[in-house]
């Protein structure tokens, strides 16, 4: 089931999605930071159902937007998955506790503002 766009979190505020004047790229770009969640979690052996069902209504959300400029948006969701995954191998594997810290917490900033765009 396809989720509803969650237009009433405040810009600034925490949780709060990212400000965007194309709902395409924003769905994209969140759609691969999500795959690269879901991933982490089969890498790392833990359950992936919440990244998996939120993943799959970004798609959804995706879907059902016009689709003009399907090559970019690919291209912007593999970048995306791209960077969300170096960010979650740095938090997870990094050596310096410093550097991994900052990474999980960009990690979960950015993860955490794709999911208030869904109302789950």
């Amino acid at each position: 089931m396809m989720t509803l766009l969650a237009l009433t979190c405040a810009p600034g505020s925490p949780g709060a999605a990212p400000v965007s004047a194309d709902p395409a790229r924003l769905f994209a770009r969140c759609a691969g930071r999500l795959m690269a969640e879901v991933e982490h979690h089969w890498l790392l052996s833990t359950d992936p159902a919440r990244a998996e069902a939120a993943l799959q209504d970004m798609k959804d959300l995706l879907a059902a937007l016009p689709r003009a400029e399907t090559r970019r948006l690919l291209t912007l969701r593999t970048e995306a998955r791209a960077a969300q995954r170096a960010l979650l191998d740095t938090a997870r594997f990094s050596g310096n506790a410093e550097k991994a810290a900052r990474a999980g917490l960009m990690a979960e900033t950015l993860l955490g503002q794709c999911r208030a765009l869904l109302l789950r």
